[in-house]
C-alpha cells in the first residue's frame, strides 16, 4: 500500500494584530464571505487528490470556533479531517504537537509526507500543491513554496536612514505549505525539543538546522498570509470572487 500525504494546518495562534475588537476572535476564524477563514483553508488543502487527510492544531480555548469552521467545510472533505490536536505556546510547539498526534496512529497508517500550512493562508493554489507533492514523491525530504523577491531591498540603520541595498538575486520569500518526509520532520522536532532549541519561526528553518536540504518550488501571490486589516479586506474580496455555488 502506498503511504499517503497528510496536511497539518496550524491554527493555534491568537492573531492579536487582527483579532476582532468586539469578541477577540482569532483571525483564522473570521468570516470570508460568510464562512470562517479556516474552512476556506481546509478546502484549499483537501482539493488535492494527493492529500489523504488533514489535522488541525488549535488553541485549547477554540473548540467551539473550530467546530463551527468544520461545519462549513464540504461534507465530502469533512470526512477526511482528523480530530484536532491542541497547540503549544509557540508555532514550533504547535507543529510538534500536531506531528505527535499524527504519529500516534498504527505504523501502517503513518503518512509518508506531511504538508505544514498556515490557517491564515486560505487561498492555496492547486498548482502549488502539485509542485510540492511531485518534489516529495521524487525523493526530496523538505520542500518550500516560495516567491522570488522582486522589490528592491534596503538595509536600515538605527536612525531610520538607509545604509545600503541588499542583493535580491538569490532571495525568496517563504510561504506555506512547507512539505517534508514525515519521519524526517518529526525527528527534527523531537531533537530540537530535547536540546531546548525553541526559536524556529518556520519548519524549513528547523529542517535546515537539522541538516535537511530544502528544495524551493514556486508558490503563488494568491497564497498571501492574512496579517493586517488590509490583508483581511483583500481576502474578503477574493472570497466573493471565488464564492462556492449555492447548489453545493
Amino acid at each position: 500500500m502506498t503511504r499517503k500525504t497528510s496536511a497539518l494546518i496550524v491554527a493555534a495562534g491568537r492573531g492579536t494584530r487582527l483579532a476582532d475588537p468586539q469578541d477577540r476572535c482569532p483571525k483564522q476564524y473570521l468570516a470570508l464571505d460568510d464562512r470562517p477563514m479556516l474552512a476556506w483553508t481546509l478546502e484549499a488543502v483537501l482539493q488535492s487528490p494527493h492529500v489523504a487527510d488533514a489535522l488541525v492544531v488549535i488553541h485549547a480555548d477554540d473548540a467551539g470556533l473550530y467546530e463551527a469552521s468544520l461545519a462549513a467545510v464540504q461534507p465530502a472533505m469533512r470526512e477526511r479531517i482528523l480530530p484536532p490536536a491542541i497547540g503549544g505556546a509557540t508555532r514550533q510547539a504547535s507543529v510538534h504537537a500536531g506531528l505527535e498526534a499524527l504519529a500516534c496512529r498504527p505504523e501502517k497508517q503513518l503518512p509518508a509526507h506531511v504538508l505544514v500550512h498556515d490557517a491564515a493562508r486560505p487561498f492555496l493554489m492547486a498548482v502549488t500543491l502539485e509542485r510540492m507533492t511531485a518534489a516529495l514523491q521524487a525523493g526530496e525530504q523538505a520542500v518550500l513554496a516560495a516567491l522570488p523577491v522582486h522589490d528592491t531591498l534596503k538595509r536600515a540603520g538605527p536612525d531610520g536612514y538607509a545604509t545600503g541595498t541588499v542583493d535580491r538575486s538569490a532571495l525568496w520569500a517563504a510561504q506555506t505549505p512547507q512539505g517534508f518526509a514525515f519521519e524526517a520532520l518529526l525527528g527534527a522536532h523531537r531533537k530540537a525539543a530535547v536540546l531546548g532549541q525553541d526559536h524556529f519561526t518556520d519548519d524549513t528553518s528547523l529542517a535546515e538546522w537539522a541538516g535537511l536540504r530544502v528544495q524551493l518550488v514556486e508558490g503563488a501571490a494568491e497564497t498571501f498570509k492574512v496579517t493586517t486589516r488590509a490583508d483581511l479586506d483583500r481576502a474578503r474580496a477574493m472570497a466573493v470572487l471565488l464564492r462556492r455555488p449555492q447548489s453545493e
